[in-house]
This record gives C-alpha cells, sequence and structure tokens, in this order.
C-alpha cells in the first residue's frame, strides 16, 4: 500500500557494513511502496553492540546471526523477530585497471598475496566480523608476517574499498557484498572453498522502537522477493557447503 505522505519519524536502522549497499539501494523502494522513511546507522559487528549497549535509538538491528542471538540474550533486540537474510562469502578485490589476479586456489591465492605491495583487509582486533578469520586464513596461507608487515588494518569493509580504489593498497580482502560492483576497485572472486568462511545475517526489532510495525515490514521488504535480486547480485546466499559462523 502507498501512503499519502511519509511519517514524520524515520524507522531507524542499524546495521554492519555489509548490508550497506544493498539497504541504500532498497530504502527507495520500501519507502515508495510503504510512505515510511528509513534512516541508517552503518557500523562494524563491535559498533552496533556498542550502540546499543549505549541506548542508540533503533528500529531495526542488522548484524550476523551469531550477533543478533547475542542481543537477544542481553534482551537488546527481540530474538522471536529474528530473521535470517542470507549468507555471504569472503572475497578479494584489485584496483581497477590492475591485472586480474588468480585465486581460484589455495596457492594462488598466497602467490596473488604475495605479489601485493600492499593488502587491505579488516582489522582481527576493530570490532569487525571478518578479521580474525581473514588473519587465520594469512596464517593458513604461511603470508601472515609478510602480509601484516605491508598490511592496510581496516576498521570497516567501506575502508578497504577506500584503501583499494585510491591505490593505497593494491588487493582488499573483506566480505564480498563490500566489494561487489563498486567504483575503483574490481571484484577478483571469493576465496577458494578450501579458505571460505560463510556467515549467516540476519534482522531483527528492538524491543523499545518506536515503530514496530514498520520494522516489521521492513525486515519482510529486505528478506523478501522484492528484494532478492539485489541481494543476489551483492553475493547472497553462499554456497552452503562452505563452513559458516
Amino acid at each position: 500500500m502507498t501512503m499519502s505522505s511519509k511519517p514524520a519519524t524515520a524507522l531507524q536502522v542499524i546495521a554492519t557494513g555489509v548490508y550497506e549497499h544493498v539497504l541504500k539501494d532498497l530504502a527507495g523502494p520500501f519507502e515508495q511502496a510503504t510512505g515510511q522513511a528509513v534512516s541508517f546507522i552503518i557500523t562494524n559487528a563491535g559498533g552496533v553492540i556498542a550502540k546499543l549497549d549505549a541506548d542508540a535509538a533503533a528500529d531495526v538491528v542488522m548484524t550476523s546471526a551469531a550477533g543478533i542471538d547475542s542481543l537477544a540474550a542481553k534482551g537488546k533486540v527481540v530474538g522471536a523477530s529474528k530473521v535470517d537474510v542470507g549468507g555471504m562469502r569472503l572475497g578479494v578485490a584489485v584496483t581497477a585497471g590492475l591485472p586480474m589476479p588468480d585465486i581460484g586456489t589455495s596457492d594462488a591465492l598466497r602467490a596473488a598475496l604475495r605479489a601485493a605491495p600492499a593488502v587491505a583487509s579488516i582489522d582481527p582486533h576493530g570490532g569487525g566480523t571478518s578479521g580474525p578469520f581473514i588473519e587465520k586464513v594469512f596464517e593458513r596461507l604461511g603470508v601472515a608476517d609478510e602480509v601484516r608487515a605491508r598490511g592496510i588494518l581496516c576498521a570497516t569493509g567501506a575502508d578497504v574499498v577506500r584503501a583499494v580504489a585510491s591505490g593505497r593498497a593494491a588487493l582488499g580482502m573483506t566480505q564480498a557484498a563490500e566489494l561487489i560492483g563498486l567504483p575503483g576497485i574490481a571484484f577478483a572472486g571469493f576465496l577458494p572453498d578450501a579458505l571460505q568462511l560463510v556467515t549467516v545475517y540476519s534482522a531483527a526489532v528492538t524491543p523499545h522502537g518506536k515503530l514496530p510495525a514498520a520494522a516489521a515490514a521492513f525486515i519482510a521488504f529486505i528478506t523478501g522477493p522484492a528484494a532478492a535480486a539485489r541481494l543476489r547480485g551483492s553475493g547472497w546466499d553462499a554456497a552452503p557447503s562452505a563452513r559458516q559462523m
């Protein structure tokens, strides 16, 4: 149903960076369909927790499924409202215009990491969901010290993109949805299956939000057929055979 005018109060959504581009693309269609304005706070997983612990105003929370469960245990979101959005794999991007590296096998990825003058990735101690796992990938490949010596540690996937797009890093690694289709970089592909991680991401409403009905409608829209193609285009719904977080 389309309303004649937008409510004065915007729906407040706190989400991790993996959702950023999809949410901003889908906000317009949701607002057009419902008349409900939407406002986003985008941060990393640690930032989501910090903002909710500080009682930041929010109607919808979108982070990893494990993060939603943890927040539900603390009463920060309504556990029964949890809906899975999809799975997301880790990916690699390079500065636009550089040769596309082969990352199809563990050996090929190792060679690409060694060849890159600088690698941007999520800080394993910065609160991002993928940081600790990416660090383990470097360790498994035997390149952790090399990458660390010339690496650029980032708080968010957006920081990884900026480092790669600017040429400060030739190669970047983070959640694929934060890399696909962005200017200044080229998506090289997903990590090899042997090194891959699928993080399941979810959404839930908060217990004290001002717009509970609109919050539920927004989650239904994001996880419904109207958003499915946009999600797939950003690499969502990864292969279930990969390891999950």
